[in-house]
């Protein structure tokens, strides 16, 4: 039996952004799996599941980002630990009030509204780790 492989061409690994935006990737993935389980299938209120959510998966993301995107493996590593959450700390504060501006008000489903939160967070996400929390 033959596998398919899937080959990522090396040029686009060598591009900062792609590199942040495949981690985002599977981390939203993550995110998304953690809040369906936790919502939809253990009934908990949706910004309990995004805060959980968030810290998990946001400790995943650091280590990712550190090691292959910015590979920054020189910085102390609880400073940068503590910047990545600060920033991910302001990013929760922001997707919680769109989250609830979205799903309580609009009355747009928590899966869509998570969604397309994740796609309007990448630029400040990646901008405020290129230039503060992983910064040589």
């Amino acid at each position: 039996m033959k596998y398919i492989r899937f080959k990522i061409p090396t040029k686009l690994l060598n591009h900062q952004f792609l590199r942040f935006f495949f981690v985002g990737g599977f981390c939203a993935s993550l995110n998304l799996l953690i809040l369906y389980v936790m919502t939809g299938l253990l009934n908990f209120h949706y910004l309990l599941s995004v805060l959980v959510q968030t810290i998990v998966v946001n400790t995943i993301g650091f280590f990712l980002n550190r090691h292959f995107t910015f590979k920054n493996k020189q910085d102390n590593l609880w400073k940068g630990l503590i910047k990545y959450h600060t920033v991910m700390i302001s990013s929760f504060l922001i997707v919680s009030a769109l989250m609830y501006l979205l799903v309580d008000i609009i009355h747009v489903w928590y899966l869509s509204a998570f969604v397309i939160i994740t796609i309007l967070m990448i630029a400040f996400n990646f901008i405020s780790h290129k230039k503060w929390t992983f910064n040589k």
